[in-house]
């Protein structure tokens, strides 16, 4: 695995949650449900979302422990693992009630 410095993680990361919010804009629960591209994009998102959020620095991660690393890696395993047994109220909870926070926390850690 190749290192990559925090900023470039915390991109990828603002990256991905950007996304997941354009896709699901306009969108009601039921919306979601029934559009399985969407569905998917939002997954995949959330999974690379996860995924970076396990690639931060650990040193990072305690500087920065109001940040909810763990909650976004452990929904990345969910999705990946329990592909399964998805619920998809959970997601849509993560879509419209958290991200957007999420976001207000990591773009200011953007800024030179």
């Amino acid at each position: 695995m190749s290192v990559r410095l925090p900023k470039i993680i915390l991109q990828d990361m603002v990256e991905a949650a950007q996304k997941i919010l354009l896709y699901a804009d306009g969108l009601s629960f039921e919306g979601f449900v029934s559009d399985g591209r969407t569905r998917d994009a939002v997954y995949h998102n959330l999974i690379v979302l996860g995924e970076a959020a396990g690639r931060m620095p650990e040193v990072y991660v305690h500087d920065h422990n109001d940040i909810p690393w763990q909650k976004m890696i452990s929904t990345r395993n969910a999705l990946v693992h329990g592909y399964d047994v998805i619920d998809d109220r959970i997601v849509w909870k993560i879509v419209t009630d958290i991200l957007p926070g999420l976001l207000e926390q990591l773009n200011p850690l953007l800024e030179p």
